[in-house]
């Protein structure tokens, strides 16, 4: 093949989606808490549902991660891009997606393609804001547009009718000017913090970053999570969802149900079933995984991880915080 045939080909590829984008406009269902609290569960839970929009892997757009220092110029497709652009990607395409708690040079993680071409989402991008764009939701249509349609093997982009975007940005919720920003653009839209149980939490936090081995630091943060899920909830009343990893990892089935009851899905089977793009994928856990599936017996492994000490002093600095969530949810 020459470099004409190549080029030629290349622009084939490229006229093909842009004329036959999907247009992306629903409302967004976002998942945030501390991490370590099963939000990748549950993103990839979603994942294969037909009516989802799901986005694979956490989101970081600057738009709703640093609500203080960025903002749309609705007059320029260029800067609003910069706000939204998620820089990861092109690495990804290089190296494919493997699970966030994957170990460098672990031979078992599960690694999967993902065929993302960054140039034709800019593209897509600037096509629908030239398009017309009045509004912070219409750009971010624009964003999930691009995303979603220059995703070239997304199994799920035709399956219709949509009714959600689906994403997590664990942390987010602990910004509250985020989570006014998030409201501002989607007032249709759901925020869902799962909680987990503190000590099993931190079992399996001070496993994965360092900064979370220290005990005070650790469980301070976590409650600080905690709070805001509940202030958030005070404040946006049902479009904010309370969860416990508890019930979500050893009542799938029920929980999982109430989720779709409470944003209007269909129960489908998928919704039981951890995939990404479609594919089981094994748990995002700080723990050997060998199997696929949901782990229901990751809930008392910190029983022989931690000593009595550390147990009550994590006692001791959640308070009541766990008993509050489960009664908001």
């Amino acid at each position: 093949m020459t470099t004409a045939d190549r080029v030629q080909e290349h622009d084939a590829l490229y006229r093909a989606r842009l004329d036959h984008v999907v247009p992306v406009r629903e409302p967004i269902v976002l998942i945030s808490q501390i991490q370590r609290s099963g939000g990748t569960l549950l993103s990839q839970l979603f994942d294969g549902h037909p009516e989802c929009h799901a986005h694979p892997h956490e989101l970081s757009i600057q738009y709703l991660n640093e609500p203080r220092r960025s903002g749309f110029d609705l007059g320029s497709a260029e800067r609003s891009f910069e706000v939204v652009e998620e820089r990861r990607l092109a690495k990804r395409l290089r190296t494919g997606y493997r699970k966030p708690a994957a170990r460098p040079g672990d031979a078992e993680a599960d690694v999967f393609p993902f065929l993302f071409l960054p140039g034709l989402q800019q593209k897509i991008f600037e096509n629908c804001f030239n398009s017309g764009v009045a509004s912070d939701r219409d750009v971010l249509d624009c964003y999930f547009t691009s995303f979603f349609n220059a995703w070239l093997d997304n199994q799920n982009l035709y399956a219709t009718p949509k009714k959600l975007v689906t994403a997590f940005a664990p942390r987010l919720v602990r910004k509250e000017p985020a989570v006014e920003r998030l409201f501002a653009a989607y007032p249709d839209g759901y925020l869902i913090s799962i909680v987990r149980e503190p000590r099993a939490w931190f079992a399996s936090a001070r496993l994965q970053k360092e900064r979370y081995a220290d005990v005070e630091h650790a469980v301070t943060r976590w409650r600080w999570s905690v709070e805001a899920a509940l202030t958030a909830r005070e404040h946006h009343g049902s479009r904010v969802i309370v969860v416990t990893y508890e019930d979500l990892v050893s009542k799938t089935v029920e929980t999982v149900t109430m989720l779709a009851e409470r944003l209007g899905l269909s129960v489908a089977p998928e919704l039981f079933v951890p995939t990404f793009n479609g594919r089981p994928i094994r748990a995002n856990s700080s723990y050997a995984v060998e199997g696929y599936g949901i782990l229901s017996n990751r809930t008392e492994v910190y029983r022989n991880a931690l000593d009595p000490a550390t147990v009550a002093r994590v006692d001791e600095l959640a308070g009541d915080t766990y008993e509050r969530a489960r009664a908001a949810g």
